[in-house]
């Protein structure tokens, strides 16, 4: 019967909990993940801001290097500006953190990782040209001297009508940006 006590709790009580734990569960995990879009956009950041950074931590090193960075913002300009707005909906949706705080401690992860990759400057030179010349700039990005590391697990995509699940990189990043 509806209301029935079961030692301390009603019988309706306990399967509204159980019910809404359940619920609770499914959303936070659907949120705990970053989104295709938000990961190649957040890709597209992590490449132009070890650029920029190679190109300040480079420039005595190879003079060249900042015609090699200013190459790449030409040729993917559009695409750069257009990564903005998917990084800020992941930041709003996993974090508190704003974009230039994200900026920031993407540059700082990237510079003090930097001075452990050898041949840093070489690499990151060679990786500036060809992400320059290619159409999609990000078939460099496991090129990269300091490697990209996935903030969360890539969300299932629930569109697809097919029960393959999204392949992720193993390598996720134990910084939360």
């Amino acid at each position: 019967e509806t209301g029935a006590v079961v030692g301390k709790f009603p019988t309706f009580g306990l399967k509204s909990v159980l019910l809404a734990g359940v619920v609770a569960l499914s959303s936070t995990s659907a949120q705990a993940c970053i989104k295709t879009a938000e990961l190649k956009a957040d890709q597209m950041r992590f490449l132009e801001l070890q650029l920029k950074v190679a190109a300040l931590r480079c420039r005595f090193e190879n003079p060249q290097f900042a015609s090699l960075y200013n190459r790449f913002v030409v040729a993917h300009k559009g695409a750069i500006k257009a990564s903005r707005w998917p990084v800020e909906a992941y930041l709003a949706r996993q974090t508190r953190m704003d974009m230039d705080t994200y900026v920031t401690k993407t540059a700082n992860r990237i510079s003090f990782e930097s001075m452990d990759a050898g041949y840093f400057c070489e690499n990151a030179a060679a990786v500036a040209d060809m992400a320059a010349s290619y159409a999609d700039p990000l078939m460099v990005i496991d090129l990269l001297p300091v490697r990209y590391q996935t903030p969360r697990p890539v969300c299932a995509d629930r569109t697809a009508p097919t029960t393959a699940t999204v392949a992720t990189p193993d390598r996720t990043g134990a910084i939360d940006r």
